[in-house]
Order: structure tokens, then C-alpha cells, then sequence
């Protein structure tokens, strides 16, 4: 089994993400910490609480922390994006009841609004410490602030190489989608994806401990009519999904103009399971920092023999999806969801 520790924002897509590792055999799911991005901090913590008790899961959360991390950038002012996620960040559902019953067990859904980027920083440490296999992967599907102070705090966790990183994030042959270049895990906090980015290399450049899956990979992913009808609309937990990506498609039409919306955060679950899957290009880049419509696009070194734009000591080693089996994908996914359909408390 592969320890995993998620870092999300849910979220529609993150919930996804969230769903596939509490129900795929070969992850482990040690952690959860939540991070300002989709919606406020506060706001993705009790959605991981959600997805936590309507996937049956709720049990387990004396062996899966889940914690409230940063709730804004390291330098910049705070972004969300409730025009396509609402209110709660997962708009289209109405959560009062699930609440209600999240509440009956002890729980308090209020506890995200203490929010301790220190808590998640040495629980991803304990987390690392404690691994059956002394290996560790991070899931990041949201913005990248609460891995940058872990980075910095815990610098010889990393040195080990025994920590890998698969985020979903940046645009990079294509257009950004909150920004005209940038991806939005990445631009509303381009400082923090660049201290992980610098933290987590090796002496071989030619190795890299960074994987990521950006929005040319994910923008082929999309929760078409076909996908939604293999969902059991009579199933109340599938019913609910229904719900959610149907929101999610009504406000990507409204902001984005797709047809169908494209289901990042998973791709990234599913890659750290199916990395065969995938066509993968080992390439060097910077990450944009100072650019007034720039800010956050990940600039890769595509002409290496001719390179004048930067200082070479500037580029950083990573793996970047370029391609993944859509076909393959839902199918996983799709069971999935079917399996935990069967357990749910709905």
C-alpha cells in the first residue's frame, strides 16, 4: 500500500479526489489537511468532514487526522472561488442534514475555524515518521502553503527522498483558467509551489521528487452526460454526487463555457495508483513570480541548447503529465463510487 497524505481544498473535484483515496485498495490514507483555495479554510475543513461521514469513513478519524491549515497565502491577498464551487464550496447540496448527524457523533464541524498550519506541518512529519514502508506521498490538489511551511520546518524530512509530491496544478502548452496563463492552485500562492518546488529536488537532475498534473491533462477529463448517467440517480450517496457535478457543470458554463467540466483534483489521486496510465515528460522549469499577468505560470525550459532567459542554476527538476487514458480513468473511478455507494450512511 502506498501511505498517502491528501492536501486539498474540497471543492467539488477535491471531494472526488478525497473520495477515490478513502476507497482505493492500494492507498493509505494517513492524513488530511485543508487549505484556503476553493472556499476559506474553515469551509474546506468541514467539507473533508463531509465526505468523510456520506463515504461511511467517518469512524476513522483517531487513525486519519483531518486538519484546518493556512487560510491565506505567504504573501498575496486571498482568493476563492465560490463562483464555480458556492457558498460552501461544495454548492449544489444541501448539507444541513448530514451536519446534523456529523454533530450527533461528537463531532464539532466548527473546529476548522482554528486554523494551525502547525498542526498540519508536524502531522505530516508524524505521518512520515510513522510510515509502514518509510515512504510518503503527497496529494496536493489545492494551493501549496500549508506543504511550503512543511518544507521549511522539516527540510531533512525531504532530503531523505523518501517524500514525494503529485499536485494537481499550473497550465503549461495551454491557457490558464483564473488567470490567462496561470492555473489556480498555483497562481493564488506562486510563492509557496515555488519553495516546494526548490525543496523537493535531488543532486540528479535527471530524478525528481515533483510530479504534476496540470490543466492540459485535466481539461480532457470531463464529466459528460454519459459519465453522470452511470450513476444510480435512485442511490442516495450516488444521487448526491449527481447533484454536485451537475453544479459543477452549470458553473463552469457560466464562467468557463465548457459543455461538460473537467474533473482535475482525481487525475491526480488516480495517478499515484495507475502512473502507467499516463504519458509523463521529465522537463526543468521556474515558477513566474513578479509578471502583472504572469504571476503563477510555471515557464519550462523547452529549448535547453539555446537557453537565454534564465540563469540555469534557477531551474527546477519535475515531472509534468502531458497525457492521461480518460476511458480508463472514469472506469476506475466510476467503480469506486459504486463500492462506496454500498456503505454509505445515506
Amino acid at each position: 500500500m502506498i501511505d498517502v497524505w491528501h492536501d486539498c481544498d474540497p471543492g467539488h473535484d477535491d471531494a472526488i479526489a478525497l473520495m477515490y483515496c478513502l476507497s482505493e485498495p492500494q492507498i493509505n490514507l494517513v492524513g488530511i489537511s485543508t487549505v484556503h483555495g476553493n472556499q476559506e479554510s474553515y469551509k474546506t475543513f468541514k467539507n473533508a468532514l463531509r465526505i468523510l461521514y456520506i463515504t461511511g469513513n467517518i469512524s476513522k478519524l483517531k487513525e486519519i487526522k483531518v486538519i484546518s491549515g493556512a487560510n491565506k497565502p505567504i504573501k498575496r491577498k486571498s482568493q476563492i472561488c465560490e463562483e464555480i464551487h458556492g457558498q460552501s464550496g461544495l454548492g449544489g447540496v444541501d448539507w444541513k442534514e448530514v451536519d446534523k448527524q456529523i454533530e450527533a457523533l461528537g463531532i464539532n464541524l466548527d473546529e476548522g475555524a482554528k486554523q494551525n498550519i502547525e498542526n498540519v506541518v508536524d502531522g505530516i512529519h508524524q505521518a512520515y515518521k510513522n510510515s509502514k514502508n518509510g515512504k510518503l506521498t503527497l496529494l496536493i490538489t489545492g494551493c501549496h502553503t500549508n506543504i511550503a511551511a512543511y518544507a521549511q520546518k522539516y527540510p531533512d524530512d525531504i532530503k531523505s527522498g523518501n517524500i514525494n509530491v503529485v499536485a494537481m496544478g499550473g497550465s503549461i502548452d495551454t491557457f490558464g483558467n483564473t488567470g490567462p496563463w496561470s492555473e489556480f492552485n498555483i497562481e493564488i500562492d506562486p510563492e509557496a509551489f515555488d519553495i516546494v518546488l526548490k525543496a523537493f529536488q535531488t543532486e540528479d537532475k535527471k530524478k525528481s521528487l515533483v510530479t504534476l498534473i496540470p490543466v492540459d491533462v485535466t481539461h480532457t477529463v470531463l464529466s459528460t452526460p454519459e459519465v453522470i448517467n452511470k450513476l444510480d440517480k435512485n442511490n442516495k450517496f450516488e444521487n448526491l454526487i449527481i447533484h454536485l457535478l451537475n453544479y459543477f457543470k452549470e458553473t463552469y458554463k457560466n464562467v468557463f463555457n465548457f459543455s461538460s467540466p473537467p474533473v482535475h483534483d482525481p487525475v491526480a489521486a488516480y495517478y499515484i495508483v495507475h502512473p502507467e496510465e499516463f504519458t509523463v515528460d521529465h522537463e526543468e522549469a521556474v515558477v513566474e513570480l513578479e509578471g502583472k499577468y504572469t504571476s503563477g505560470t510555471i515557464c519550462i525550459n523547452r529549448y535547453p541548447k539555446v537557453n537565454n532567459w534564465c540563469d540555469p542554476k534557477e531551474l527546477q527538476a519535475l515531472d509534468i503529465c502531458r497525457k492521461v487514458n480518460v476511458n480508463k480513468f472514469w472506469d476506475e473511478v466510476i467503480d469506486h463510487l459504486h463500492d462506496i455507494a454500498k456503505k454509505s450512511p445515506l
